[in-house]
Order: C-alpha cells, then structure tokens, then sequence
C-alpha cells in the first residue's frame, strides 16, 4: 500500500529529474535561481525555543524540523538588473488566510541577491525583510444535529509567526544552477523565538524510509539529480504530503551534507 501510494505521488509531485553535471568547464551564467514552490528544506536546530520576555512560556513549544518552501528569483531590467530572491515557507502559506491584519505579501521574505557567484560558486542574498502572519482564532464549529454526520470541530487558536531569514547563499555552479541553498532563520512563534540553519534542495522528492530501491530513497528515479548526496527524513512538518501519503510513512528528501550536498 505505501508504495502504490509512493508511486502514484511520483507522477503529480515530480517536477522533473536534473541531468548529472558534466566534468568540462562551462561558460559563467550569471546567479540561477530554480524558480519554483517545490524546495525542501531541512532546518537544523541552533538555538531551541526562548521565550523573548518573562511573560511567556516555551515549554511546549515546538523546534522546526523541515518544510516546503517556494523560491524564486525575480529581475527588473529598469532598476539596473536589480535582482531579488524570495522564499514563501509553507507555515505561513497554509495559515494565511487567517490573516486579516497583513497583505498577502507579508507571507513572502524578499531579499537583495548578488547577480554572479562568488568564487565558490555561491549567490549570496545577505538580508530579508520578515516574513509574519498573524492568524486569527476559528471558534468551534456546533454539531448539526439535523445532519447524519458530525461536523463539530474544536477551536483553534489565534498564532502568530514570523520568519526572518539571513546569510542566504544560492549554490550557482553550471553543472547544478541554483537547486540547493543555506542560510540562517530566526523564527519566532508566539513569543517563543528559535535559530537554525537551513539546508535546502530542489526539486522536493517523496521517499520510503529503509527502502533499498533507490527511486523510493532519494537515489536514481526519484526526481533529484544523482549527484546529490540525500537522505529519506520522516518529517511532522510540511513537504507537500497529503493526509494519506503521511499516514502510508511516505516521507521527504533533504540534504545529507553542507551544502553544496554531493556525493
């Protein structure tokens, strides 16, 4: 069952499978940017979460482990080729249309991104702006009883979270434009604030953990490039799985190494 439902998730989650790189030397192409929402990123732990003053309390608050991200890069050929990245972390996408205080574009940190790779073939995009929702509680949905089914749902309560990425680098090289990046985040979750390290990779690929084929373990057939040093990590957060793919023990692709992750 869980590899019917791997397989079937193949064909509508994969956005397509990176050739491997060559090993001759390939003309500069200035900072690539694979734009898309299907990354995934891993976020390893720096700091667990503090509370930012004695009012409150962390003690059941929860470190992030990984989510989807939507990366893109964007031009304006008037202002110079000024260019810009932005980065859309899925715990903001699915709360913001709880959010009756920010624009939509409050989801979305944005950032000033270096036109050409620095000598280790990194584009660097030092600084974002925030990027919060603020969502509101949803009272408790009554049961009907005039209808066969229940329909009561408790409530949820009102969240607010903020990301602030930092220290963004784009791995830019030729032979793998722009389909992994690092950086720093600050995220902070009703007043309990946390620190990590982001490893990131594009495309976002489904896996099986302990499976030996390597189409089902980040290997060859899963849609990454086969240079990519990855690893199958069961995650309690977003990569795009739905209900049933999670309940199977479907699980995501991060990085295994640094980035740049490589074999």
């Amino acid at each position: 069952m869980t590899k019917n439902i791997f397989k079937t998730a193949l064909v509508v989650f994969g956005a397509g499978s990176l050739m491997a790189g060559c090993d001759f030397e390939q003309p500069e192409a200035g900072c690539i940017v694979q734009d898309a929402g299907n990354w995934y990123a891993k976020y390893d732990i720096v700091q667990q979460p503090t509370p930012v003053d004695a009012t409150v309390s962390c003690a059941n608050a929860r470190p992030l482990i990984g989510e989807r991200l939507g990366v893109y890069k964007f031009v304006n050929p008037d202002a110079n080729d000024f260019t810009q990245l932005t980065i859309r972390p899925a715990g903001l996408a699915g709360l913001g249309d709880r959010d009756d205080v920010n624009p939509s574009t409050a989801q979305t940190a944005i950032g000033e991104m270096a036109k050409e790779p620095d000598g280790e073939e990194f584009c660097g995009a030092p600084t974002f702006t925030a990027a919060t929702v603020d969502a509101a509680r949803v009272p408790p949905v009554e049961d009907d009883p005039a209808t066969e089914e229940d329909e009561s749902a408790p409530a949820i309560a009102a969240t607010k979270v903020t990301y602030e990425f930092s220290k963004v680098r784009v791995y830019s090289a030729p032979a793998t434009p722009g389909t992994q990046l690092t950086g720093e985040l600050r995220y902070t979750k009703d007043g309990c604030v946390s620190t990590y390290i982001v490893r990131a990779m594009w495309p976002a690929a489904l896996c099986i953990p302990g499976s030996a084929d390597p189409a089902e373990s980040c290997g060859l057939g899963s849609g990454l490039n086969p240079d990519f040093a990855a690893e199958c990590f069961p995650t309690l957060q977003n990569c795009g799985l739905t209900p049933e793919q999670a309940a199977a023990g479907v699980a995501c692709c991060v990085p295994s190494k640094a980035i740049p992750s490589f074999k």
